[in-house]
């Protein structure tokens, strides 16, 4: 079952992504950001109440640093979406699996072995390649401010995930989980997004809605298919969402796959496979 929740996950947060895409071209990234907050503390709020869950959960330090850390994620993740093409935002971002396991195997002992540094390395090729091998053919778009946004992005994603595990792993339930996001979401981003508000028009209002909520049943599936699943395999499961991605970028924003984001792809998923494999050894 937790595998069903991972992929209904990936494909609200696919739905996200192109939803977020379109709301960019009318208004500034913080406050998308915000309006998503503000949706998700509703309806997580909502959640806790009919569940009848202790509202600020028993390991406040842990839930306030995935606030935090989820926080900061979804900015970059929904900047880089702006900046990048749908597929290659996506792929990007989907280097979390690697990080996910880099960093579950140095908090909660999910330890894979030596192999994680091999991938890393091979993540990092298909990057390159995704990007149009940058440095070596003169016509290749390559932005360093870019790259580091959506890869720092994709860090801090996977260390939220990792903190979702572990407090999972603490009992806690996924409902707090999901609560603390936009707990820190909302007044962080409402501070930033005061001085760049621009009034939506009623299309922008639907999108923004949609927003939220892809947002919310992508965060209600995913936090409860790592209640069942180790974090280094949920995340690898996620990664259906790259060919959902490319499938929506080219219907919708009519964006080109280009062979080198194929071969990319290939070789980032080679190296999430890898990751399992060693893990079930």
């Amino acid at each position: 079952m937790g595998y069903i929740y991972i992929l209904l996950s990936a494909l609200f947060f696919c739905l996200m992504t192109v939803f977020v895409k379109i709301a960019g071209q009318h208004m500034e990234t913080i406050q998308i950001v915000f309006m998503r907050g503000v949706i998700t503390f509703i309806f997580s709020y909502i959640l806790i109440r009919r569940n009848n869950v202790y509202l600020w959960g028993n390991n406040k330090k842990i839930l306030a640093i995935r606030g935090f850390v989820g926080t900061v994620a979804l900015f970059l993740v929904f900047e880089s979406i702006q900046r990048f093409s749908l597929p290659e935002a996506t792929v990007i971002q989907y280097l979390y699996p690697i990080f996910t396991a880099l960093l579950a195997s140095v908090l909660i002992s999910e330890n894979i072995g030596k192999v994680l540094y091999l991938a890393i390395l091979l993540g990092f090729i298909g990057v390159y390649i995704i990007l149009d091998l940058p440095f070596i053919y003169q016509d290749s778009v390559f932005h360093t401010t870019d790259l580091t946004i959506a890869i720092i992005g994709s860090f801090l994603t996977g260390l939220a995930y990792v903190m979702v595990r572990m407090a999972s792993n603490l009992k806690e339930s996924p409902y707090v989980i999901m609560f603390y996001f936009p707990l820190f979401t909302v007044p962080l981003s409402f501070v930033l997004t005061y001085n760049v508000w621009t009034q939506p028009t009623i299309d922008i209002w639907i999108v923004l809605i949609l927003v939220g909520i892809c947002s919310q049943l992508g965060q209600i599936f995913l936090t409860f298919g790592y209640k069942l699943l180790p974090a280094g395999r949920a995340a690898t499961t996620s990664y259906i969402q790259v060919p959902f991605s490319a499938i929506a970028g080219l219907l919708i924003f009519h964006e080109n796959v280009s062979y080198n984001f194929i071969i990319g792809s290939m070789v980032i998923f080679y190296t999430i496979f890898i990751i399992v494999r060693e893990k079930v050894k």
